[in-house]
């Protein structure tokens, strides 16, 4: 026997919204016990499926990234390092060099902090 909802789903997957569809029973019954409007019902939706395309976007980047670690801002010790100051990785946490297609370089001995500068660069900028 078919489910009511096995219909909506199909249409959903139909339109590449795979996400919701699985969800699409419990957005139903939410829907219904909270009394949700038309308009709250379609904005629910359609959130769930942005940040899950998001999720999904930002998981395939860091795969295709091959990062070495997951090293990332918040394990980056500004004060061990004389090369950078907050202010240089506060620019360079903007992003705008990539909006503006520029190359960064980035030499230094051993142990400065180069890849998990770079890394927690290519991370932020995954996040963002």
């Amino acid at each position: 026997m078919s489910h009511p909802y096995d219909g909506l789903q199909e249409k959903c997957r139909t339109l590449r919204l795979a996400e919701t569809a699985k969800e699409l029973p419990n957005f139903l019954r939410e829907a219904e016990a909270k009394g949700w409007t038309y308009h709250e019902f379609i904005h629910e939706v359609l959130s769930y499926e942005m940040r899950c395309r998001e999720r999904k976007t930002s998981e395939k980047l860091m795969k295709w990234a091959e990062f070495p670690e997951v090293l990332t801002f918040e394990q980056f010790r500004l004060e061990e390092q004389t090369a950078i100051g907050e202010k240089q990785l506060n620019v360079l946490k903007e992003l705008s060099w990539i909006d503006n297609r520029f190359t960064l370089i980035m030499m230094g001995p051993t142990g400065a902090g180069k890849t998990h500068l770079s890394t927690a660069l290519g991370i932020h900028a995954i996040e963002r």
